[in-house]
């Protein structure tokens, strides 16, 4: 067997294991499908190479310009995850999809039909898929090399380094084999390309936390042994049915598609078990504060109860114990209080009121002074005269904690938080900003999305919750994150044509932290 068909043997194995990877974290990291969507494309590609070299049947050269075909809108949806790009642009990378679909179609139609076969061979579609895919992918690489640019994190960085670097690889050696189509006389490299690229990907899903969380050499080693026992029994496909063509495409289209099977039951299963145990996570929690919330007025009321029981027991008149009453009905009250309000926090139905914003920031500033945190200095900014918005104080106050515990959690070494408001065209706004680690494009991105969480113990609800108080009240939030360099949050407000609240200072001054 020839050098470059075991080089292609070589790659497809490595390109199965990195999407076995991938396919395991789909569901948790933005990044998992399309690079398990990428590996699949290049493995088909590779393998369909490897056929071609091994049994000579020319349905495989098809197949192997799908695959190929199907490369470039699963690369560029690949590199938009990884710079934060995906929903701002998704418009061009679903019509990528398309247009490659559309050509990766028109090339397996070669299997069924002469024409369209020496169509697909021809000059002109090889120049047609360059006008299409240059373009593309050098947006692609503008947009890594702006990536790489902006960040300041070490860590970051070598990502977007590496990723550069095998995608810059693994695009030009392919670029080979459409120069050979063309009539050039050069080294066929596109196999070479792939061998070369893939380390630089697996390094950067491995060690360097791509999805989120470092995978251990456990998860590597079986998803290699996977991606080799499915070249093994490629291997044997090609031994048994070697002069039958008909044979061999059935029969590696049913290991490919077990192979598919087995990689997508593990990720669902993978899947399945952390929503679980997300869910139960924010169940507890929120049962927590719900139990801590309840647990005053439920003591209280049990503590008169008890007493009027004891004085009732020994025959006392209760003529003088009217404020026991008076406080049994208070408790009772505070409950439905309560009730009330987690029935608004579960559908946040605003119950909207004139409030002074002012007033809201400095009410839940006031709390943080027993947060045991003195090395976060929290500091102050509140517009002069600040117009009242129309809101619900208890929601609203809530999605404001929310947004001060996380920047606290932001700054596990300390650092400054300033809470500010502000005129902001016709409505009012409110932002929390601290100096803390800042977020990478990929979770600035996924921020608002529910249960989307990168720290351990998180719900991955706070900022989804805030979201939706903020435009349950006609408002929107907008985050400005960097790494190393701090988050901001800033909640818009719709005003209300009530009074304007009495003036606070504007000026800075530190809050007591």
């Amino acid at each position: 067997m020839m050098t470059q068909a075991w080089i292609s043997l070589g790659a497809c194995a490595g390109l199965l294991a990195v999407a076995v990877l991938a396919l395991a974290r789909v569901g948790r990291s933005v990044l998992a499908l399309p690079l398990s969507v990428l590996c699949i494309a290049l493995s088909t590609w590779n393998f369909a190479d490897f056929a071609l070299a091994h049994s000579g049947g020319p349905g495989w050269r098809f197949m192997a310009a799908a695959a190929a075909l199907m490369s470039a809108p699963s690369a560029l949806h690949f590199i938009l995850s990884f710079v934060g790009e995906r929903r701002r642009l998704a418009s061009v990378m679903f019509s990528a999809y398309g247009v490659f679909g559309v050509l990766a179609a028109t090339a397996l139609m070669g299997l069924a039909s002469a024409r369209v076969g020496e169509t697909v061979n021809s000059r002109g579609f090889v120049l047609t898929v360059l006008a299409f895919t240059v373009p593309l992918l050098l947006g692609g690489f503008h947009l890594l090399a702006q990536h790489l640019r902006r960040e300041v994190r070490a860590t970051e960085r070598t990502r977007a380094g590496l990723m550069l670097t095998g995608l810059a690889l693994l695009v030009t050696l392919l670029g080979t084999d459409l120069v050979v189509v063309l009539g050039q006389n050069v080294p066929r490299l596109g196999n070479l390309g792939t061998l070369l690229g893939l380390p630089a990907i697996a390094v950067v899903a491995l060690r360097l936390r791509l999805f989120g969380q470092e995978l251990s050499n456990v998860h590597a080693a079986y998803a290699l042994l996977l991606a080799l026992m499915g070249v093994l029994a490629y291997l044997t496909i090609f031994r048994l049915f070697a002069a039958q063509y008909g044979a061999l495409v059935v029969g590696t289209a049913a290991i490919t598609l077990s192979l598919l099977a087995i990689m997508r039951r593990g990720a669902i299963v993978f899947v399945a078990q952390r929503e679980r145990l997300e869910q139960m996570a924010t169940l507890g929690r929120f049962s927590a504060q719900m139990a801590h919330d309840l647990k005053n007025p439920i003591a209280a009321l049990k503590g008169a109860a008890q007493y009027l029981k004891v004085e009732h027991s020994q025959g006392r008149p209760w003529d003088d114990k009217g404020e026991f009453l008076d406080l049994l009905l208070e408790q009772v009250e505070r409950l439905d209080r309560v009730v009330s309000t987690y029935q608004r926090l579960g559908r946040v139905e605003p119950l909207r009121q004139p409030l002074d914003l002012n007033q809201l920031a400095a009410s839940v500033l006031s709390l943080q002074a027993f947060t045991g945190r003195p090395e976060v200095e929290i500091q102050r900014e509140l517009a002069v005269n600040l117009p009242r918005c129309m809101g619900d104080w208890d929601l609203l106050a809530n999605a404001v904690e929310n947004l001060v515990r996380n920047a606290f959690e932001a700054m596990p070494r300390g650092g400054t938080l300033t809470l500010r408001t502000r005129l902001d065209g016709t409505g009012v706004a409110l932002s929390v900003e601290d100096t803390g680690e800042g977020m990478n494009a990929r979770t600035r991105e996924r921020a608002f999305d529910d249960f989307y969480t990168t720290k351990a113990t998180g719900s991955g609800l706070g900022l989804a919750f805030v979201r939706r108080v903020v435009e349950a009240h006609g408002g929107e939030v907008v985050l400005t994150s960097h790494e190393g360099r701090g988050t901001t949050v800033t909640l818009r407000l719709p005003v209300s044509d009530a009074p304007a609240g009495a003036p606070v200072t504007g000026d800075a001054e530190p809050w007591p932290g």
